[in-house]
């Protein structure tokens, strides 16, 4: 049986960023400010550039981490990321984050890009649709959504999956 590709992003799915940012100063995630793109993206750039060791260090998500071990079971599992072009730390913290959270089982399996929808596989799992994950070619879960809010409702669907999967390998 051949595993499905599953990419998984890293910054709201994986890892805490929003909250992250929020204690660093506190009132960043707010709407208002969040609709002002351009104001709220500098302040984001700002912080991280004030705290460069900042994406090595993010809390994970919650069941972030016990999912993605049960994946990797079921999956060929990618990280997918975006880093901050204007921050070359992010880079190098996103590389240490996944070693830190994952060790030997996800060598080799980060990849870093500004196009997600030039990677060839079935699903993704990314809180955003920026950075081409709205117009990545296999199935787009868009985490935070109504539909997939958390890993309690995220983990059981790409389990089924890998199932219907195993069952039509068969």
């Amino acid at each position: 049986m051949t595993k499905k590709i599953l990419y998984l992003d890293i910054d709201g799915v994986l890892a805490n960023f929003d909250e992250a940012m929020e204690n660093l100063s506190p009132g960043i995630n707010d709407p208002g400010l969040r609709r002002q793109h351009d104001v709220h993206k500098q302040r984001v750039l700002e912080l991280c550039q004030c705290n460069p060791t900042i994406f090595e260090n993010l809390a994970s998500i919650e069941g972030a981490l016990a999912s993605v071990d049960r994946l990797f079971h079921l999956y060929d599992i990618y990280f997918l990321s975006s880093p901050m072009w204007y921050l070359p730390a992010s880079f190098v913290g996103k590389r240490i984050w996944i070693e830190n959270h994952f060790g030997e089982k996800a060598v080799r399996r980060l990849i870093l890009t500004h196009r997600k929808d030039l990677c060839i596989g079935d699903y993704l799992v990314d809180d955003r649709t920026l950075n081409g994950a709205n117009r990545f070619q296999g199935l787009h879960i868009h985490f935070g959504s109504a539909a997939f809010p958390d890993w309690k409702a995220t983990l059981p669907f790409l389990e089924k999956e890998a199932i219907k999967q195993r069952e039509s390998d068969d």
